[in-house]
């Protein structure tokens, strides 16, 4: 299936709106960015399906609360019938210091359900330098 300009659009968006609802607390809006059987894999582990997804935010706890996360460098390309896309991450404070928490790269799949894009699989990937330390990792990771 080719991707035309409209697809790569909405997949930003989809992107933007899983950044935005986990940054205001939105859960349930941030879930719904997901396929029925969607899977995040990052440093806490691999959650598989909407139930084990609806955990992630409260598993991620303090790592994402007051934080802000910042998305750029989209590449968006199809894959059979799927899409695959790849963007950059940048996690800061808002509300204790301006600090940068994180910077890692997002991997992801994404499928077509019902006219709109999903997140079949998203992986995040830390950069080395905020994944030196476990420390780190457990502020970071989101």
């Amino acid at each position: 299936m080719p991707l035309n300009f409209q697809d790569k659009m909405e997949i930003q968006d989809l992107i933007v709106r899983y950044a935005n609802a986990m940054d205001s607390g939105k859960f349930d809006e941030w879930l719904e960015t997901w396929a029925d059987d969607g899977v995040w894999e990052g440093g806490l582990g691999v959650y598989a399906g909407k139930t084990a997804l609806a955990k992630l935010p409260g598993d991620l706890g303090a790592r994402i609360q007051g934080k802000r996360h910042l998305m750029s460098n989209f590449a968006i390309f199809e894959s059979g019938d799927q899409a695959m896309s790849q963007c950059y991450m940048v996690v800061v404070e808002r509300e204790v210091s301006t600090a940068i928490v994180a910077t890692g790269v997002y991997f992801d799949s994404l499928k077509k359900i019902d006219g709109g894009w999903k997140f079949a699989r998203r992986k995040v990937q830390l950069d080395p330098s905020f994944a030196v330390t476990t420390s780190t990792l457990r502020q970071a990771d989101c």
